[in-house]
């Protein structure tokens, strides 16, 4: 199982963009805090006025991923690799994927802003990320990630606009990187998430809320069928928490 899940650790993109919760019954609540707000310039002597925070409460009930593998004796004795280590690196891509489109389902519910093609080099990204930044920061969420389809990221990248205010920065190596422009803004890049959007948003208000739940594993022998297999079973379920702090951007990828 350690191994399993260490080769899907890398493939998580999506877990990065929320607030990572441990649950370790299959049934639990969390409770999201929202933000406070400040008395300004309070004068000598004057108490400040008492504000009560209000909260967000999800109740969760995990579903379960699992990912089953059988490998036949006749299998195993005709290859020439080792084909439970490569049976155990595809099962470890498949729960990442698993897990990358069900946070995409939840995170694609936000709340859309219409954008422009950032393929024609004519609009600027900046502007429409920008429009976004705008009204979730109103909201009181500071603005830390966009997630997006690498088509959208590769006509992030190539728009002229984009090239122009990362003079002298590196391309991402990664499918995790800083956004040139964009101080404190992180970017995710996955293919589970739809080729014509982008999500901005805040993971620390938090706009969406992962719970993990356990994880576990069995390895067994079929003496009768002639096989040995591995099955490992992981409780997850990802919620929108505060709506306010992410917002979709459509059209952006022609």
């Amino acid at each position: 199982m350690e191994e399993v899940l260490g080769l899907a650790r890398p493939e998580y993109i999506l877990r990065n963009i929320c607030r990572v919760v441990g649950m370790p019954k299959l049934v639990g609540t969390y409770i999201v805090g929202t933000k406070y707000s400040a008395d300004e310039k309070v004068p000598p002597l004057v108490e400040a006025e008492l504000k009560k925070q209000t909260y967000v409460e999800l109740n969760f009930a995990l579903w379960k991923n699992v990912v089953h593998v059988a490998l036949a004796d006749e299998e195993q004795a005709i290859a020439v690799i080792d084909v439970m280590r490569t049976h155990s690196a595809d099962a470890a891509g498949a729960l990442a994927a698993s897990e990358n489109s069900q946070i995409k389902v939840i995170a694609e519910a936000a709340t859309a802003i219409a954008g422009a093609d950032w393929g024609d080099s004519t609009k600027n990204p900046y502007d429409d990320i920008g429009a976004v930044q705008e009204v979730v920061e109103a909201a009181g969420y500071p603005v830390d990630f966009m997630a997006a389809n690498p088509r959208v990221w590769g006509d992030f990248f190539s728009n002229a606009f984009v090239k122009g205010s990362a003079v002298g920065v590196r391309l991402p190596t990664g499918r995790i990187f800083d956004v040139p422009g964009l101080p404190g803004v992180r970017g995710y890049s996955d293919f589970s998430l739809t080729n014509t959007i982008c999500l901005v948003g805040s993971s620390r208000a938090p706009a969406l809320v992962f719970a993990e739940g356990p994880t576990t594993s069995a390895k067994y022998r079929n003496e009768a069928a002639g096989f040995d297999a591995f099955i490992i079973r992981q409780w997850l379920e990802p919620k929108l928490a505060v709506s306010t702090a992410i917002r979709k951007l459509t059209g952006v990828h022609a």
